[in-house]
């Protein structure tokens, strides 16, 4: 089982990226929380740890996640620490940028998924 903690449903992903997370076997979409600017990190500590403890009892074999970056990375420490492989996403990313006649600017940008990668420390903790 890949659990998919993104903000990105598994239902709308293009082929590659469906058949690279196939390997995992079921995706269960479990969306990222909405964190709260004002958010204290104790806040965030709270919830990193209700989703991680809800996330590890389905014994996945690995967990994608992408998200607000400091509940991010609480969650992705928490995970590695418990021994669980997470995983991003890797992608190509092409902008296009266009100045509109009233002086504004729109951005579209495409994504081109290229596969997964091990989140992984910098350091080896022993």
């Amino acid at each position: 089982m890949l659990i998919n903690c993104t903000n990105h449903p598994y239902e709308i992903w293009n082929k590659s990226q469906r058949e690279a997370a196939e390997v995992y076997g079921e995706v269960v979409d479990f969306p990222f929380p909405q964190i709260a600017p004002s958010a204290a990190p104790e806040e965030i500590r709270e919830i990193v740890n209700r989703y991680a403890d809800e996330m590890e009892s389905l014994k996945p074999q690995a967990i994608l996640a992408a998200g607000e970056f400091t509940c991010l990375f609480m969650l992705v420490d928490r995970l590695l620490s418990d021994g669980v492989e997470v995983l991003c996403t890797c992608s190509r990313r092409i902008t296009e940028e266009e100045k509109k006649p009233d002086g504004s600017n729109e951005k579209r940008t495409h994504f081109y998924f290229e596969g997964f990668r091990r989140y992984e420390y910098y350091d080896k903790h022993e």
